[in-house]
């Protein structure tokens, strides 16, 4: 059986993710909505996809009434200023627990995969001949 176009299994739907990954590109410099997505393109997370720029500006907005961003307006050339984000000293708290919390993640992560790769082999000698 073949799983549908877009499917969990893939790891298209890690969007739970999106969160530290902003926080990630905001640590390093305050940035423009539209730099900070890009640079998410690029991030290992997205593997050259581009997440999808209202959840990027609405996850921001959240972040923002948590007070873990805040944004200064800059000026633009070619119209309305645009919003410098930056991570405020509580986001930065919160960064450091997401550490915390994927490293966590991460050793249970390889150890369920593990597990996945011992059923799938018991599973695969129990097939018929």
């Amino acid at each position: 059986m073949r799983c549908k176009r877009v499917c969990a299994c893939e790891g298209r739907t890690l969007d739970r993710l999106l969160q530290p990954a902003v926080m990630a590109a905001l640590m390093e410099e305050p940035q423009h909505g539209y730099t900070l997505i890009e640079n998410l393109k690029d991030s290992p997370l997205m593997d050259g996809v581009a997440p999808d720029p209202s959840g990027v500006y609405r996850l921001l907005n959240a972040l923002e009434e948590q007070g873990m961003v805040s944004h200064e307006p800059t000026p633009s050339r070619t119209g309305p200023d645009k919003r410098s984000y930056r991570l405020t000293s509580a986001g930065e708290e919160c960064f450091g627990k997401w550490i915390d919390t994927l490293d966590r993640y991460g050793k249970n992560i390889a150890l369920l995969v593990e597990m996945m790769r011992e059923a799938h082999a018991n599973s695969a000698s129990l097939e018929p001949s």
